[in-house]
């Protein structure tokens, strides 16, 4: 019998190359790998915990699947991921219906765990799994994958675990300590994903700026972006997830100076107030921030930053807020985002003195993020004018735009899009750009030697939500 299973991912896309690979091994092992999760009898949840709000995601997700299961639906829901990872025990008596818990080690082994669980083998959700499982897995070029990124670009995890030990963090907790993949393992991934069409590699990881301390004492994260932009594909390679602390002007001159390195810095600065960040065990303090910043534009022209901060942490009062504030109207990053401090049992953060109220945090992250969105808004008004490069993402089948896509300095999923009109170009081609038309998140444009109207491009994004 042919057992057909399908993955819900959530979480970010460190948790989505988890999936990817979770599938591999499902369709390696013999197993139906379904692309609509409707047709799956066995659906796998990749759970994320990182906060209340991620843990409640996964929840509901959890009793939406058990319930599809009572009216006969699918067969088996089976849980993996890091909410199991943290919570156990205590998550498989929340959810007595869960058929399995997978523990991270047992990746390599799930096609044969579901086909047991199909076969009528025994139920193992009441504890964690005591069968064969590799501790501090750690997936490589040869582990099996399936992806579920578009064609045109891929993430590569460079490394697992984190040992930063930020207060308010569950990562090493959940994760362990960092654990990088060899060097050439991951260059030859990034070799298989460019012979198959991959236009975008974006390097991943808790901490990528890390990567390589805990085999070699320093980082090689230089080394292996040299390598895979010596390639000659693919046209962009993206760093992700970087540490302010770990930055250093021999990685942003390679940045700077390799043309298929996009000039793209990504790190949480968390805050800037010299009392928080000490607290939150960041190793910085905000005269370093600034020279950081500082010197990230100063080495790399025409760099784009994204950062994001916490907002309502322990102890903040309102001038620690208002600090923030002021460095961020200074600053002007290109990119950024905010958390709502979530207090997290486990993290040392959770027992310090000073929990803001919920309405107070929830009043700063209002007043920073719409502090960002003007200054947004007036950096994408000065683009309209501009030819930029392109890298499409998407056909679009209606109205007055026929493609979506980005600029080197908007990562998949979380920055900026670009609407483009009058194009016959696919998702994966690169097309250049001219801006026409700008919002706080969105720019519109038309390829270059189109003849559509600049007003009428104006008109349209100005109405499109």
């Amino acid at each position: 019998m042919t057992i057909k299973v399908g993955v819900t991912s959530l979480g970010c896309a460190k948790n989505l190359v988890d999936s990817e690979v979770m599938l591999g091994y499902l369709k390696d092992g013999g197993l139906h790998v379904c692309e609509e999760i409707g047709e799956a009898q066995v659906i796998i949840v990749n759970t994320c915990s990182f906060i209340a709000e991620a843990e409640k995601e996964a929840g509901d997700t959890i009793r939406q699947l058990l319930e599809y299961k009572e009216r006969g639906a699918i067969d088996r829901v089976v849980v993996a991921g890091c909410m199991f990872a943290r919570r156990g025990e205590s998550l498989a008596k929340r959810f007595p219906g869960v058929d399995r818990f997978i523990h991270p080690g047992e990746i390599p082994y799930m096609a044969g765990i579901v086909r047991d669980l199909m076969n009528g083998g025994d139920r193992k959700g009441a504890s964690p799994a005591k069968g064969r499982r590799e501790e501090g897995f750690l997936y490589d070029h040869l582990s099996p994958r399936v992806r579920l990124t578009p064609p045109h670009y891929a993430y590569i995890k460079v490394s697992e675990g984190c040992s930063n030990h930020c207060s308010y963090c569950l990562i090493p907790g959940i994760k362990g300590p960092l654990r990088s993949r060899q060097c050439e393992s991951v260059v030859a991934e990034a070799r298989a994903l460019i012979e198959n069409g991959v236009k975008e590699i974006n390097l991943i990881s808790q901490d990528t700026t890390a990567y390589g301390t805990d085999i070699c004492g320093k980082s090689r994260l230089g080394d292996l972006m040299e390598k895979v932009a010596g390639m000659g594909k693919p046209a962009w390679i993206r760093l992700l997830y970087g540490h302010p602390a770990h930055y250093t002007d021999e990685l942003l001159s390679l940045i700077a100076r390799e043309e298929k390195v996009c000039k793209y810095v990504d790190f949480p600065l968390q805050h800037v107030s010299d009392r928080l960040l000490v607290s939150m065990n960041r190793r910085t303090t905000k005269k370093q921030l600034g020279e950081i910043l500082h010197r990230i534009r100063e080495i790399i022209p025409g760099v784009t930053v994204r950062t994001t901060f916490i907002v309502g942490y322990p102890g903040e009062k309102e001038r620690d807020f208002q600090e923030l504030l002021d460095f961020v109207g200074e600053a002007r990053f290109e990119h950024m985002g905010a958390f709502i401090y979530s207090r997290e049992n486990g993290t040392a953060a959770a027992r310090f003195s000073g929990q803001v109220p919920h309405t107070v945090k929830r009043e700063r992250f209002h007043r920073l993020m719409a502090l960002q969105q003007q200054i947004v808004h007036e950096m994408n008004a000065r683009m309209v004018g501009r030819v930029m490069k392109v890298l499409v993402d998407e056909e679009l089948e209606e109205g007055q735009f026929t493609l979506r896509g980005r600029t080197e300095g908007d990562a998949p999923e979380v920055d900026g899009t670009v609407y483009v009109s009058g194009c016959n170009a696919k998702a994966g081609d690169f097309i250049n750009v001219r801006i026409t038309g700008a919002r706080e998140y969105e720019l519109a444009g038309v390829a270059v030697n189109d003849k559509i109207q600049k007003s009428k491009l104006n008109s349209t994004l100005s109405g499109k939500r």
